[in-house]
């Protein structure tokens, strides 16, 4: 199958999905382990995998899920409880699935097929002896690696336990089946999974140069015989995504095997008989039990070659890459239905555009400027929430990641997660993870005590982590609360002063000495764990997060626990801001910042933050002229810019306000990256370049001033009215 399958990567799309859906199912059923309509879920989520897996060529997905699905068909219909032992190795049989999708096209898979075996080895002991799964586990301990020759009629497939039977498959295909992404040939090559298979088309083909021929079209009747153990249940499974529109018929017409070579003769006597007409079948297949003794060793001989090597000089069948899926998102058709609508607008408001500069209607052309603003607007709008996802598809990996540290640290753990539904560009999702990761597993490690110290300090032994996310004035607001010990100063400023951040006789604030943890090297650990407490990431926290434009700010009570939060951007594309200047240079202010303007007589003043009256309150203000060095003579006048972020209100001196304007945010240089106070540029419609305000850095810079004041360093200077 080629590399460049479409198909194949809609498969792999739609696995990791099925495989997030298994694994919130799973995790929901240890809370309820009863829940009927979840287990059914799991079930069918196990059974598109592999019934997908086996049509699309990965084969050892299907061989793997079929007993993990049989183990599961038994938890579905009561004859086995969902234990909390086998919910974790149903839990480990997802991720080893997401091994066999994301490996490589030219992978021995030795030891993937050894790892497929081992679990189902596990996977055994929950079935009762002498079944299917169980014995070929047993096998599977057994089996050694056999180079066969291309021509036997040995097949990699399930061991035949108990006995096996004859199955007559008849699959009429729809003439369109091509067209819904199925193909015969795929469900033929997942039957030769199941056992010793013969095939048979046969039917009429139009000739080329017929009128009624269409090259896409499936024609004639696929006649099969099958020796296999499995159900007749098992084999429907294998049409389970064709029935609708082909016609399936299957029979069991004998209990017992055949010879292959006895297969080839009875299946010519099928051709031209009628599905339903078993008996004949029947009576032709009796004559042919003598040899069944000898068939019996070589479905034996097949059992013990289930880990059978690829030929080295045949090349592996061709996959698409993993990576392919997940640059692929998908997206509401109602966002797609507007989004074609506007283009069309689109095209109507150049035509209009045309035909008005060659009339040089003035008049029309004003309007159609004024209708192509609000166009752009909204296309701007539905374009950039093509790229909006839920942050729950993020929230939803950490319930396993909770629940799994949590067992190997032996603390009692509840995770909570609210606001999934929130909407976030897709690269700050992509980007967010790694840092909640370790946020979460510091949580873990150093916020919650073990149960025992929990009910010493009279808490429940069951700690709580909280992870929440919603919009707030433009951003997205992300916060992890935990319910441990939390932080305690005194020992951050002991770390700060051992390492020189502090000096002895300093006193700073509670949170200036919280920041001290988002230093390089900074732990207040103890101990060295597996999980954390080498001082390595919490600095790296911090600069992704800012990378994504976004901030992060922690806050801790001795003894009640410990919250972060991160504010984060939108998104990092596009963003509504006014222009200002500051002699010949050109900034933007982001217009989810802006509160409103001012205009004040410019005093002798020498400073970059002074104070302002506003209201009746005093409000910090920045001269951009004097924090940038801006060249040039200061005007008699000048305009204040209001702006506010969490809660604090900080203006911002400038020459003019030009208006506002949507700037495309374009990354700074790596030479200019390490600047402060600018989050990024953006080219001006008459091709000039402004630089755009990182209004929550200016906030942070406003505030260290301010305290600088309070401790008598640097004393504010007041403007007058």
């Amino acid at each position: 199958m080629s590399d460049f399958d479409p198909s194949i990567g809609l498969y792999v799309e739609e696995t990791r999905e099925l495989l997030g859906e298994l694994e919130r199912g799973l995790l929901e059923l240890e809370t309820s382990p009863g829940d009927a309509e979840r287990l059914d879920a799991c079930f069918r989520a196990m059974h598109t995998i592999k019934g997908g897996g086996a049509m699309f060529g990965f084969d050892e997905i299907s061989r793997f899920t079929h007993d993990v699905e049989t183990v599961l068909d038994r938890v579905r219909s009561g004859e086995l409880p969902m234990t909390k032992e086998l919910l974790t190795l149903t839990l480990e049989a997802k991720d080893h699935i997401l091994s066999l999708l994301e490996a490589p096209r030219d992978s021995a898979g030795t030891e993937l097929r050894a790892a497929s075996d081992a679990l189902l080895a596990s996977f055994a002991a929950y079935l009762p002896a002498g079944s299917h799964a169980a014995e070929a586990a047993e096998a599977a301990k057994t089996a050694q690696h056999v180079h066969l020759p291309s021509e036997t009629d040995i097949y990699a497939c399930p061991s035949l336990s108990g006995p096996p039977g004859i199955y007559w498959v008849r699959l009429r295909p729809a003439p369109a089946m091509l067209h819904t992404g199925n193909d015969p040939v795929r469900l033929l090559a997942e039957m030769d999974t199941m056992g010793l298979i013969r095939v048979l088309r046969h039917g009429p083909i139009p000739g080329l140069d017929e009128a009624d021929y269409d090259p896409e079209a499936v024609y004639g009747v696929f006649d099969l015989l099958v020796c296999t153990p499995c159900s007749s249940e098992s084999l429907r499974d294998v049409f389970i995504f064709v029935e609708g529109d082909s016609d399936v018929s299957i029979h069991r017409v004998y209990t017992g095997t055949l010879r292959s070579s006895d297969l080839d003769e009875l299946l010519a006597t099928l051709i031209g008989q009628d599905a339903t007409d078993s008996d004949t079948v029947r009576r032709h297949l009796e004559a042919a039990f003598a040899a069944k003794a000898a068939v019996i060793e070589t479905a034996k001989l097949k059992a013990q070659t289930q880990n059978i090597q690829h030929d080295p000089g045949k090349p592996a069948p061709a996959r698409q890459p993993a990576a392919a899926a997940a640059a692929t998102l998908r997206v509401d058709a109602g966002r797609l239905d507007s989004l074609v609508s506007m283009v069309g607008e689109l095209v109507i408001l150049q035509s209009r555009l045309r035909q008005a500069a060659k009339a040089r209607d003035l008049t029309t052309v004003t309007e159609v400027d004024e209708d192509l603003e609000r166009l752009t607007d909204n296309l701007r709008d539905v374009a950039l929430g093509l790229r909006m996802l839920p942050i729950g598809s993020v929230f939803s990996q950490f319930t396993r990641l909770t629940r799994d540290l949590a067992e190997s640290l032996g603390k009692d753990v509840e995770f909570v997660a609210h606001g999934g539904e929130t909407e976030l560009d897709k690269t700050v999702i992509d980007r967010i993870k790694d840092p909640l990761v370790h946020l979460l597993r510091n949580s873990l490690d150093h916020g919650l005590e073990p149960p025992a110290d929990r009910e010493a300090a009279g808490k429940t032994r069951r700690g709580r982590i909280t992870l929440s996310a919603a919009h707030s004035a433009g951003n997205v607001v992300i916060t992890i609360a935990d319910d441990g010990h939390g932080i305690d100063p005194a020992i951050v400023r002991r770390k700060a002063i051992e390492r020189g951040l502090i000096a002895a006789d300093a006193e700073p604030t509670e949170k200036e000495l919280l920041d001290c943890i988002f230093m390089p090297g900074f732990s207040t650990a103890a101990t060295v764990s597996d999980v954390s407490g080498r001082g390595v990431g919490m600095d790296v926290v911090k600069r992704n997060i800012e990378a994504l434009r976004g901030t992060v700010e922690l806050d801790s009570v001795l003894g009640k626990g410990t919250t972060v939060t991160i504010r984060l951007p939108l998104t990092l594309a596009i963003i509504d801001g006014f222009n200002v200047m500051v002699g010949g240079d050109s900034f933007i202010v982001p217009l989810v910042n802006l509160r409103g303007f001012q205009e004040r007589f410019v005093a002798n003043a020498v400073r970059t933050v002074e104070t302002l009256e506003r209201m009746g309150e005093m409000v910090p203000v920045v001269s951009l002229r004097r924090l940038f060095a801006v060249p040039g003579e200061q005007p008699g006048y000048e305009r204040v810019v209001m702006t506010e972020t969490e809660g604090e209100m900080v203006g911002f001196c400038v020459d003019r306000v030009i208006g506002r304007q949507q700037a495309v945010i374009k990354s700074l240089d790596d030479c200019y990256r390490h600047l402060k106070w600018i989050s990024g540029t953006t080219i001006n419609g008459d091709g000039s370049i402004s630089l755009i305000l990182d209004v929550p850095q200016l906030v942070r810079f406003v505030r260290a001033r301010e305290e600088s004041r309070l401790h008598g360093s640097e004393p504010f200077r007041t403007l007058p009215q």
